[in-house]
């Protein structure tokens, strides 16, 4: 059982190794993995056990496997990007600009109507549990940038939840890990923090005020901040020499 056990921590550890090279952009999709050999050698580990985790990877979208290629990382396109283990490893790279630009595409798509829902369906508890989140995110340190992003990120899924559309719900459960990426990157680099805080105190309004047209409003309207806010430091990055 130990062993088995402790083939699997091996089998898991290889895959986050060679995941995280993929997902930081160390090899490109259209690259070819090293060999068996080269990866046995620089990891330490089994043939067997680089096995199971390139097929681990392959089900993921990242590789496949090709006679006479070798193992080739595929294009992003072809990635399951909301992966919970692609999430969570993402969590501990270096914020991907693009991918966080995609989920704020896609906050932009769900999340006004999820605050309409929220203003038609809440219960006592779900209008409880928003303006926690929305005085824990007004009472944290802005220079404490967990603080604020866990309210954040607690805010933003307690509306998906109060929606109680399943599948918004689930999408809030889903991308925890991106959001808070996402939170770490914008609140960062958020040049008006107060009127984010204002912004998100709006939307509590509309929801407690059962008011689903501006509650939808104003989430669009919070979310835009955030698209501005990434907007900006993509442009920032392909200005950099």
């Amino acid at each position: 059982m130990a062993e088995v056990s402790a083939r699997g921590k091996t089998r898991e550890r290889i895959t986050g190794t060679l995941a995280k090279r993929i997902l930081s952009g160390e090899i490109s999709p259209g690259e070819r993995l090293p060999t068996e050999v080269e990866l046995g050698q620089a990891l330490g580990v089994s043939r067997t056990a680089l096995r199971e985790a390139v097929r681990t990877l392959a089900g993921k979208g990242l590789v496949e496997a090709r006679t006479r290629s070798g193992t080739i990382v595929l294009p992003k396109a072809n990635w399951n990007h909301l992966d919970p283990d692609l999430l969570e490893w993402r969590e501990e790279l270096a914020p991907d600009l693009e991918f966080i630009r995609g989920l704020t595409e896609a906050r932009q798509v769900i999340e006004p109507g999820a605050a309409e829902f929220a203003a038609r369906r809440a219960t006592g508890q779900d209008l409880g549990r928003i303006a926690a989140s929305y005085e824990a995110m007004c009472a944290a340190d802005p220079l404490d940038i967990e603080a604020s992003v866990q309210a954040d990120e607690s805010f933003h899924v307690a509306i998906l939840q109060a929606s109680h559309n399943p599948v918004f719900m689930n999408f809030g459960a889903l991308i925890g890990s991106a959001l808070r990426s996402a939170f770490r990157l914008t609140t960062a680099a958020s040049d008006n923090y107060a009127k984010t805080l204002r912004s998100h105190g709006d939307v509590l309004e509309a929801i407690r005020l059962r008011r689903p047209e501006e509650a939808r409003r104003q989430m669009a309207e919070l979310l835009a901040i955030a698209s501005h806010d990434v907007h900006r430091l993509v442009l920032q990055r392909e200005t950099v020499p």
